[in-house]
């Protein structure tokens, strides 16, 4: 359990019925192949969630509102309420694609649960789909929204999973976890 940080929590006061605090990314794939399905999108995420422990943890507000909320694990987390699949009509073109992440990108996220949602979108012309990220600005910032999503797809066609132990032992230290020896 930790409590968010002011800012953070004013990421979640802020947001109205029409205004949402999250920020997003939008891959475009090639999956002429059929490759890319929810059912493997599934499996590579809960294969890799742990290496963002942030995507497992929901916010739990503080009775009377008398303090910044606090993320706590999520005991119940489901992919499915997270991973959601759309396939365009034809003839999928970019318009289509933007419309449909545009009416995505509206709906805020569900406080129920942690605050992200990935969309796999089918339909693309030329066998393409893409896939469509959105995580709360609260949970997530633009650079570690970038390690992410490096750390939960594969960047490369030849990609592979990568274990904690890998992962762990190449990250090197950002400036504020390094200590001085007096």
């Amino acid at each position: 359990m930790r409590q968010l940080t002011a800012l953070d929590a004013q990421f979640l006061h802020v947001e109205t019925a029409t205004t949402a605090a999250h920020v997003a990314g939008l891959a475009i794939l090639d999956s002429a192949d059929g490759s890319v399905t929810r059912d493997a999108l599934a499996d590579l995420l809960l294969a890799r969630l742990h290496l963002s422990p942030a995507l497992s943890l929901r916010v739990a507000e503080v009775p009377l509102g008398l303090d910044h909320p606090y993320w706590v694990s999520d005991p119940d987390f489901d992919i499915d309420n997270h991973l959601f699949e759309t396939t365009l009509p034809l003839p999928g073109d970019d318009w289509q694609l933007a419309e449909a992440v545009a009416e995505i990108h509206a709906r805020r996220l569900d406080r129920a649960h942690p605050l992200w949602e990935m969309h796999l979108i089918n339909g693309l012309e030329n066998g393409r789909v893409a896939v469509y990220t959105k995580v709360h600005h609260a949970a997530i910032d633009g650079v570690s929204g970038a390690e992410t999503l490096a750390a939960l797809l594969d960047l490369t066609p030849d990609g592979h999973l990568r274990s904690r132990d890998r992962a762990a032992s190449t990250a090197r230290p950002r400036p504020s976890s390094r200590t001085s020896k007096p």
